[in-house]
């Protein structure tokens, strides 16, 4: 009996092997994004990176949706905060200057039969008051939560639902000219 048991549990591990390995997910930016990097700062936007691929891997490693390849773009990103780089070229900024914030991501999702779903997500809060207590970036970290959370159900958003960032708005200090 104990063998059988031994036998059932290195046979489950065994064909859950791929789920514990993860889907492969690429985070990169895009051109929008990396036009504004240098407002944020240089480290920025590689935070972005690196937050919202650990989201999105730590979420499909505990699921039962097991995609073989997951490649995504921060199309857009607006923090709630200011950003260092941000704080240095604009004194009237504070660490307690807030806004609202958020992100826009797409990108594609290989399913394990190889069918390539393509992904659009967005989410920028609209309310000022649900930001008590925000960080620089608490909103597109939201907006990463909740994609992880969509994917590890299986659920791949295919369009853009809801407010999205406004241009030349939400985000701290001046556009930067580079000066």
């Amino acid at each position: 009996m104990r063998g059988l048991v031994l036998a059932v549990a290195l046979s489950f591990a065994a064909a859950t092997g791929a789920l514990a390995q993860g889907a492969a997910v690429n985070v990169s930016i895009g051109p929008a994004l990396a036009a504004r990097a240098h407002d944020f700062g240089p480290d920025e936007l590689e935070y972005l990176k690196k937050d919202l691929r650990e989201e999105v891997a730590g979420a499909l490693a505990h699921s039962r949706f097991a995609p073989t390849r997951v490649d995504l773009v921060i199309e857009d990103a607006t923090p709630n905060r200011p950003t260092f780089a941000q704080l240095g070229r604009n004194t009237g900024l504070s660490m307690r200057s807030i806004g609202v914030g958020g992100a826009r991501i797409s990108g594609q999702v290989v399913g394990p039969d190889g069918v390539v779903h393509p992904l659009q997500y967005q989410y920028f809060e609209t309310d000022l008051r649900d930001e008590r207590g925000a960080a620089t970036w608490t909103d597109a970290e939201r907006s990463f939560m909740y994609l992880a959370g969509d994917l590890s159900r299986g659920r791949i958003p295919d369009h853009f639902v809801g407010p999205g960032p406004e241009r030349d708005g939400g985000h701290f200090g001046y556009p930067y000219s580079g000066e």
